[in-house]
């Protein structure tokens, strides 16, 4: 077994609650509800420039991870690979590598650091991580899977900053 995988059999072995189970499934599953306070901050003129370059980033990054790397890479998920790991949740559709949760919170945190929205960044890196090790927690990544999502989202994030801007558009 490699590395990552010894990595996800000590989490379930160690961390695994059953009084966090349920937590962390909601923790994993509240992306939708983030990206629509991103729509809702469409609405107001002070963080419209902010909410369409993050949404511009998640939509680039989520687009590229279905129809070009996930397919790319094919990986198998670490719950059907690794005997003795238990998936916790749903059995999650397409491939493993990148974590398409991960790079879509990322995208979200990483696209706030361009733009130098202060308030914004902490809060959220700090999910993007919480979502991340979710990932994790649930059986459904490697931990690669989760770093590479999170590199991912870091180049098109910032190649989605440059793109706008090149166009003349301001954060």
């Amino acid at each position: 077994m490699n590395w990552d995988g010894g990595i996800l059999l000590w989490l379930q072995d160690h961390v695994r609650h059953v009084g966090l189970d349920t937590i962390v499934l909601w923790i994993t599953n509240s992306i939708p509800f983030v990206a629509g306070l991103f729509v809702v901050l469409l609405c107001f003129k002070k963080t419209r420039k902010f909410a369409i370059f993050a949404l511009a980033s998640l939509a680039i990054c989520l687009a590229c991870n279905a129809f070009v790397i996930k397919p790319f890479f094919s990986r198998i998920r670490p719950f059907i690979a690794i005997p003795g790991l238990d998936l916790l949740g749903p059995v999650p559709g397409g491939s493993s590598f990148p974590s398409s949760h991960t790079t879509a919170v990322f995208a979200l945190a990483w696209m706030s650091l361009w733009c130098k929205q202060k308030k914004w960044t902490i809060p959220l890196f700090a999910y993007a991580i919480v979502v991340a090790l979710s990932r994790l927690y649930l059986g459904v990544h490697y931990p690669t899977d989760v770093l590479g999502g999170i590199l991912v989202a870091c180049v098109l994030s910032w190649l989605t900053y440059r793109s706008l801007k090149a166009v003349g558009a301001k954060p």
